[in-house]
């Protein structure tokens, strides 16, 4: 519910008081311009002072209220848990007015800036964050974490909790699946809600008390109330704007009524379109001190049929020592930064205009380095496949970049690797190293293959990682069974050939007797046999000599 909603009586006390804290507590601050229209001359301060009327006294009647009325954003802050809870650089918080001022005031819209980093390996879905201090408040608030290479991509996504010490919780995107470095820095616009004489303010981050310097150290209290009348304006947390009338009594003195013509600038000349929606008005007044809050039920009015315009008549007698104050809300077409929205209004004869620039609450940047992988399986063909013992481990080695990084990787077969992760485009050279030896294997030329895979003369294989994707890589090892080992024959080793003598002198007499001559030989001993044969040789070849040397004689003769 925005802060003007649910007021559809004018005689709804409880609820008006409730609104009007909530309104005051979300008033922000802008820039300053001043403007004459007609005859009258005003200044609107957009960044601060004149919207820092103190509202003591209403957030005493709330809380005498709070036991009936439920109020956003009063528990206990809950306790934060992150899948990245120490994402958040405590050192890089800081905290600074919106309008520049030196000085922080209660209900003085301030900004938060902080850097983070998540670790490698993390995915969309998975969050991190810390928690504000209780002196802080926004309710509802979301806002984007963009790309800084693509502003069109979110890198995170951000809430801010209403609880009493707002819960800051930031949800990564699928951008960052599969990519490294994953960091970047964030920023949103709170409220400074309540007083503090602290010049340093506790933030929790990774469960432990960071504290952060506060400008011109602590919050002091919001400025005196309007001496003059004034419209002012503001985005509020559900996405409407706000826009509020201050009439001081004193500026309208014997005034009868006070008589109020308010019209929404329409679209053209630099201004978009914007409208009511709810029919709604709130009136209230405050004295001086803005220490006696009164709702106002007597006043008349209404919006037109298309929520362009109002008129409103608060009836006198005025009072000149009090303050009269009117709010409403509009919804703008377009929520895009810097878009300006304007509404003009007359208060008996008294020209005020405001307008609104719409303004991005929250957002910051991200970026990381986008990654791709590649994963190994091992196959093993041919003959002597089934002979290489299961899980045998075989080596590859990878190398990319100048200069050269070299790793390497184990794998199985029939099991891929895990992958492999580096940055896209990254171009990979692959080596498969000496496979192990193994008995009665012969291993061939190893061959890489698969999608994107480029073979080089070497057998080896290059590839190019590709974002956000893995390659499938196949490395095949052909494994053939050597023949078995036959023993060579060993020939026989020959006899040694027995040479017969040369010179042998033939025995004078060969003994005879008459069982010798009777006898076969078959019992003579073999040495007496040999030597027999040898006699007889020797006897023909002498027989021969003779006869070749009485030839030659007689032919001489």
């Amino acid at each position: 519910m925005g802060p003007l909603q649910g007021r559809l009586s004018h005689g709804d006390n409880r609820v008006a008081v409730i609104e009007w804290a909530a309104v005051k507590q979300r008033i922000r601050g802008g820039g300053a311009s001043t403007r004459k229209l007609g005859n009258t001359v005003y200044r609107r301060d957009r960044r601060a002072r004149a919207r820092r009327t103190s509202i003591t006294f209403v957030a005493a009647a709330a809380a005498a209220l709070i036991g009936s009325i439920a109020i956003g954003g009063a528990g206990t802050a809950v306790a934060a848990e992150y899948d990245h809870p120490a994402a958040i650089d405590p050192a890089s918080i800081t905290v600074t007015t919106v309008d520049g001022d030196e000085t922080l005031a209660q209900y003085d819209q301030i900004r938060v800036d902080a850097d983070w980093s998540v670790p490698d390996g993390s995915l969309g879905g998975e969050t991190f964050g810390f928690t504000l201090p209780s002196q802080f408040a926004r309710a509802g608030l979301t806002f984007s974490v963009p790309s800084t290479e693509d502003p069109s991509k979110i890198v995170a996504e951000c809430a801010v909790s209403s609880d009493a010490a707002p819960v800051v919780t930031c949800t990564l995107t699928d951008y960052v699946n599969g990519r490294t470095d994953v960091n970047g820095s964030l920023w949103f616009l709170a409220s400074a809600d309540e007083q503090t004489t602290q010049t340093t303010l506790e933030f929790v981050v990774n469960g432990q008390i960071t504290r952060v310097e506060t400008p011109g150290g602590g919050i002091v209290p919001p400025a005196s109330p309007p001496t003059d009348p004034r419209k002012v304006s503001w985005q509020t947390d559900d996405g409407n704007i706000a826009w509020q009338l201050d009439l001081p009594g004193a500026k309208f003195p014997g005034a009868e009524s006070i008589i109020i013509d308010d019209v929404l600038t329409a679209p053209g000349g630099g201004f978009a379109e914007h409208h009511n929606e709810d029919g709604k008005l709130v009136v209230w007044s405050t004295d001086a001190d803005n220490g006696d809050y009164r709702t106002i039920t007597n006043w008349t009015g209404s919006w037109n049929e298309a929520g362009t315009a109002f008129h409103l008549e608060i009836p006198g007698a005025i009072d000149t020592a009090r303050t009269y104050s009117v709010s409403y809300l509009t919804v703008p077409s377009s929520q895009a930064d810097g878009t300006s929205f304007s509404n003009v209004a007359n208060v008996n004869g008294i020209v005020l205009q405001d307008r609104e620039v719409w303004q991005v609450t929250g957002g910051g940047d991200g970026d990381g380095t986008a990654t791709g992988a590649f994963t190994l399986t091992k196959a093993v063909a041919g003959s002597g496949a089934t002979d290489v013992p299961a899980g045998t481990e075989y080596t590859v080695r990878y190398s990319y970049g100048d200069p050269a990084v070299e790793n390497t990787v184990a794998v199985t077969t029939g099991a891929a690797t895990a992958p492999v992760r580096l940055p896209a485009g990254t171009v990979v050279t692959l080596e498969e190293l000496t496979p192990p030896a193994i008995d009665g294997i012969d291993w061939g030329t190893p061959a890489f293959s698969g999608t994107g895979v480029r073979v080089t003369e070497d057998g080896g294989a290059q590839v190019t990682v590709g974002e956000g994707s893995t390659l499938a890589i196949t490395l095949t090892n052909t494994a053939t069974e050597k023949p078995p080992v036959v023993p060579p024959t060993v020939p026989p080793t020959p006899e040694t050939p027995v040479t017969p003598p040369t010179d042998v002198t033939p025995p004078t007499e060969l003994p005879l007797t008459g069982e010798s001559l009777a006898t076969t030989g078959g019992d003579v001993p073999a040495v007496m046999l040999w030597s027999a044969g040898a006699a007889l040789v020797l006897g023909v070849a002498l027989t021969t000599l003779a006869a070749v040397r009485a030839r030659r004689r007689a032919m001489q003769g």
